[in-house]
């Protein structure tokens, strides 16, 4: 994974795992559209708005936690990184979880019963 995954046992018991940068972009034309960015395999970025898409320039950048950094803050809102995966349940069936993201940093993460919990 990616250091915008988080650490922790819910690897072992979950699939289809991804890390998602989701924002409010602003357009050239000034309007607003929703936007995202898978950045589960990203191991840094420097995120761009190109026009209302958010776009990974480069490798390189600082994240703040799990929010990669780049230029896109300045045109964005409503910005945040949410963690989701198809969780095994005790019974061994599936359960799809989402856990945001955006506002802890150096975390471990469980699955419980098929939920995406921080561990304490």
């Amino acid at each position: 994974m990616s250091q915008y995954v988080p650490e922790g046992s819910f690897i072992k018991t979950s699939r289809n795992v991804k890390s998602v940068l989701y924002a409010t972009a602003r357009k050239r034309n000034q309007s607003y559209v929703p936007s995202a960015l898978d950045i589960t395999e990203l191991n840094s970025a420097d995120v761009a708005n190109l026009d209302g898409v958010l776009v990974s320039q480069t490798n390189h950048g600082a994240p703040s936690g799990y929010v990669p950094s780049g230029s896109y803050k300045e045109t964005c809102r409503d910005v945040r990184v949410i963690l989701s995966a198809e969780c095994k349940k005790i019974d061994g069936s599936w359960q799809y979880s989402t856990l945001e993201l955006t506002d802890i940093s150096n975390v471990s993460i469980s699955n419980i019963d098929g939920v995406l919990k921080i561990d304490n």
